[in-house]
């Protein structure tokens, strides 16, 4: 019973994890109520698999102009958007304690403890948007999570569309139409 228990309380903490933690951080100065356009650089980051790769950049494309930006070329660009991503393997052990064989007053009890190794792959995907005439981070949004294997291309789409959405909520809207 108490190794189930453990078990149980693994399980609940090791699926409370696997939601999408994010973090964002902007220029204070910056003005963006002056931006209206938009180009994503796909040529800056360290993503090679450019199946991932096209994944972002139509979740982000998708994301911007629901916020009513433009996509313009790179000369016309009021935000140049870049991103990075990074998979990294960890481990994570959790020890349980419980009783056994306890009849009260402290008499004939012992404590047992059950060790629990996680294997997991952490996950992050940062977004970037620079200034074009100053080529600063002005907004930065930073998502990590627990991976889990997506067998087909539409859960891998669908992930990556979702782990999008949530890091540019905190994006400003565009006002100006």
């Amino acid at each position: 019973m108490i190794k189930f228990l453990s078990l149980v309380m693994a399980m609940i903490l090791f699926v409370g994890c696997s939601t999408l933690d994010v973090n964002v951080d902007y220029d204070e100065s910056y003005d963006f109520k002056s931006a209206k356009t938009f180009i994503i650089d796909e040529s800056v980051g360290n993503t090679k698999n450019t199946l991932f790769a096209s994944r972002v950049v139509n979740a982000l494309a998708n994301e911007l102009e629901l916020k009513n930006y433009k996509k313009v070329s790179k000369e016309e660009a009021d935000l140049i958007f870049v991103f990075h991503a990074s998979a990294k393997d960890k481990s994570d052990t959790q020890v349980s304690y419980g009783l056994s064989g306890y009849r009260g007053f402290g008499y004939g009890g012992m404590v047992m403890s059950t060790s629990n190794t996680y294997e997991y792959t952490e996950g992050t995907l940062v977004v970037d948007a620079l200034s074009p005439k100053t080529k600063k981070v002005i907004w930065r949004g930073m998502g990590v999570k627990v991976l889990n294997e997506k067998e087909t291309p539409q859960e891998r789409t669908e992930a990556v569309n979702a782990a999008v959405k949530k890091i540019m909520e905190k994006f400003p809207i565009n006002y100006a139409l």
